[in-house]
């Protein structure tokens, strides 16, 4: 899958009004062979379509061969533009083993600015860049990677019905990426036969709580989560959070 984002900086004052223009404009796509759905993302004044297709053969008729660099805008558009639209594009697909060092580069990065000083001292002291390289080699079967420009900027790696881990790149945070690898791994676990997946949150990550709770998780209470290290497992205090998937004869 290949999420499109084409990002509009809006004239004052018109943004509402943009936005309805927007909505009414691009309903004829949902008839695109190889589109798979969308959504509209407003900040204080600008506005993006995100929209989600099968494959580069679906984006080339959608938006032809220049696709990668080329937005599509509709008629009379460019009156509420400040400046001509940003495109930009993410895939996610299967991760491969060459993935795995650019895995590693973003879990240690975004597994620090999310753990810092709310984990035990011993499990931050071990944590090192390194330390994450043959951890993120093993999960590769498992793992679903965020690829731009050539390069990993996110993954979601499930372990039976946990979904383990879901980290983005600080260069993606706030566009939305997390939400689509957290959906990637919901599917994951739902595929396997599960109805209900569960992931680990650190007490102290409130920025994460809310990130799932508003995905329609769940807390449910306390866990001491052992954390792997080559010293053996360290415990970490954490919250369980769960959520019932769609399939096996339950609901979202």
């Amino acid at each position: 899958m290949i999420i499109r984002s084409s990002t509009a900086l809006v004239r004052p004052g018109m943004l509402d009004e943009f936005r309805a223009f927007i909505e009414a404009g691009v309903t004829a796509f949902a008839t695109l062979d190889g589109f798979l759905g969308d959504e509209i993302v407003v900040g204080p004044d600008t506005l993006t379509y995100v929209s989600r297709w099968r494959d580069a053969a679906a984006l080339v008729g959608f938006a032809g061969p220049g696709w990668r660099t080329e937005p599509v805008v509709l008629e009379d558009e460019d009156r509420f533009l400040v400046a001509p639209l940003r495109v930009r594009h993410v895939e996610l697909r299967q991760a491969v083993p060459d993935d795995a060092p650019g895995i590693a580069d973003v879990w240690h990065a975004a597994w620090g600015d999310g753990h810092h000083g709310l984990v035990p001292p011993e499990l931050e002291a071990v944590r090192t860049r390194e330390s994450f390289g043959p951890r993120a080699a093993s999960r590769v079967p498992h793992t679903t990677v965020a690829v731009a420009d050539g390069g990993v900027v996110g993954f979601v790696a499930v372990d039976d019905d946990e979904v383990e881990q879901v980290f983005v790149s600080a260069t993606h945070r706030g566009s939305g990426l997390a939400t689509h690898l957290l959906s990637d791994g919901e599917d994951r676990v739902a595929t396997a036969g599960q109805a209900e997946a569960w992931l680990a949150v650190v007490e102290g990550n409130a920025r994460a709580r809310r990130f799932y709770e508003r995905q329609g998780w769940s807390d449910a209470g306390p866990l001491d989560y052992q954390a792997e290290t080559e010293a053996g497992p360290v415990p970490v205090p954490v919250r369980r959070y769960v959520k019932r998937l769609a399939g096996n004869g339950v609901g979202r």
